[in-house]
């Protein structure tokens, strides 16, 4: 599966993913409606492997009730 195809997987099942999962930045990006450069430097990451980084779905969720994220 292309990786535009996976990212569209994720974004169709955000609801159902566990608080725990991370979620690559554009997936952030396009479920927050924001460009992956403000992702990268305003929304807290995890580092999943060098050069690659995602944000926990549960933080994102707890933003989106306008809730302060743990860092």
């Amino acid at each position: 599966m292309p990786p535009d195809e996976k990212y569209a997987e994720l974004i169709r099942h955000f609801d159902k993913l566990p608080d725990d999962a991370v979620v690559p930045t554009s997936v952030t990006a396009a479920v927050h409606g924001v460009s992956p450069r403000t992702v990268r430097r305003t929304y807290p990451s995890v580092q999943l492997s060098p050069g690659r980084v995602g944000q926990r779905v549960g933080t994102l969720r707890k933003m989106s009730r306008n809730e302060r994220p743990a860092t």
